[in-house]
C-alpha cells in the first residue's frame, strides 16, 4: 500500500491545482464581462483616483474628498432629511413618466397605421427631439410657476417625442402583409392592434421607455433648478449657492444611488421578466 501513497498525493495534488485554476479563470472572466463588478471596479478607481488627487494637490477645501462627503451621505439617510427632497422628485418623475408613456405610445401607433398622422406630427416630433430641455424647463415654469404641473409638464414635453420615434419605427418594422391578412379577414382594427401590432413592438416600445426614463429624471431636476420649492434639483442649487461643494455631491451621488436602483432593481428586473420567453425560444433553437 504504501508504494501507492505518492501517487494518490500526486493525483490529489493535480486535482487541487486543477480547481485553483479554474476558480482563478472564473474569477477573472466575471472580473472582465460581468458589468456589476466592472462598474464597482471602476468606482472603486474613480474613488482612489479622486483621494489621491485631492491630497497631492491640496485641494480637498475645493473639491472635497470621497470621505467627507460619504459622512454627509450617510447623515442626510440617518436623518432622513434626503427623504424630504426624494419624495417630491420621484412624485414628479412617476407624472412625467406617465403621461409620456400615454401621449408617445398613442401617438407613436397612429403614426405608424395612418399616413396622415405622420404628416401632421413628423416634424413636430421632430423638433421635439432636437429641443434643449433648458428652454422647455424655463418655459413652463413661466406658464405654471412653482409647482408639481411645471416639471411635469416639462419632463413629458422633452421625453415623449423619443418614445414616439420609437414606436412609430417599430410599427413600421411589422410586416404590411400581417396587417393586410388581417384586415382581409375581418378582424377589428382595435383586436388587430391588441393581438399584432403591441406585442411587435414591445421591444421598441421598452428601449424607448428606459430612455424616456432617463430624459425625465435629467429634465424634473434641471425644472426644480428654476422653479421649485423642494426636491433634488432644488436642494442641490441650495447646496451651489452657499459654495458647499460636499453637500452638493452628496446630494448628487444619493440620486444616482436612487437612479441605479430603480434601473436595476425595477426596469432591469421587469424587462427580464417580460421578454423572458425569448430567452427559453433561443434556448430551445440553440438545441
Amino acid at each position: 500500500m504504501k508504494r501507492f501513497k505518492p501517487v494518490c498525493v500526486s493525483l490529489s495534488s493535480e486535482m487541487s491545482q486543477d480547481t485553483r485554476d479554474g476558480l482563478v479563470y472564473t474569477l477573472a472572466r466575471i472580473r472582465l464581462t460581468d458589468s456589476r463588478v466592472i462598474f464597482v471596479e471602476s468606482a472603486i478607481v474613480v474613488v482612489l483616483s479622486w483621494t489621491l488627487a485631492a491630497h497631492i494637490f491640496d485641494i480637498t477645501n475645493v473639491i472635497s474628498e470621497p470621505t467627507a462627503i460619504g459622512a454627509v451621505m450617510y447623515e442626510l439617510v440617518v436623518t432622513r432629511e434626503f427623504l424630504d427632497h426624494l419624495v417630491p422628485t420621484l412624485r414628479r418623475t412617476v407624472y412625467g413618466l406617465l403621461v409620456t408613456i400615454v401621449i408617445g405610445t398613442a401617438l407613436g401607433i397612429a403614426m405608424g397605421m395612418r399616413e396622415w398622422v405622420e404628416k401632421v406630427f413628423q416634424d413636430y416630433v421632430t423638433v421635439g427631439l432636437a429641443m434643449p430641455g433648458l428652454f422647455i424647463a424655463i418655459f413652463t415654469a413661466m406658464w405654471f410657476g412653482i409647482s408639481d404641473v411645471t416639471p411635469t409638464v416639462a419632463a413629458a414635453i422633452i421625453s415623449f417625442p423619443f418614445l414616439t420615434q420609437q414606436v412609430y419605427e417599430g410599427v413600421r418594422n411589422i410586416d404590411n402583409d400581417i396587417l393586410q391578412m388581417s384586415s382581409s379577414f375581418g378582424v377589428s382594427n382595435w383586436r388587430a392592434m391588441r393581438r399584432t401590432v403591441i406585442p411587435a413592438v414591445m421591444p421598441e416600445w421598452f428601449a424607448g421607455t428606459r430612455y424616456s426614463l432617463a430624459i425625465v429624471w435629467k429634465t424634473v431636476t434641471l425644472t426644480e433648478l428654476v422653479a421649485a420649492s423642494d426636491g433634488i434639483g432644488w436642494i442641490i442649487r441650495s447646496q451651489l449657492e452657499r459654495l458647499d461643494f460636499t453637500g452638493a455631491m452628496a446630494w448628487t451621488m444619493l440620486f444616482v444611488v436612487v437612479i441605479l436602483t430603480v434601473e436595476y432593481g425595477i426596469v432591469q428586473q421587469l424587462e427580464n421578466r417580460i421578454f423572458k420567453w425569448r430567452q427559453e425560444v433561443s434556448g430551445v433553437m440553440a438545441l
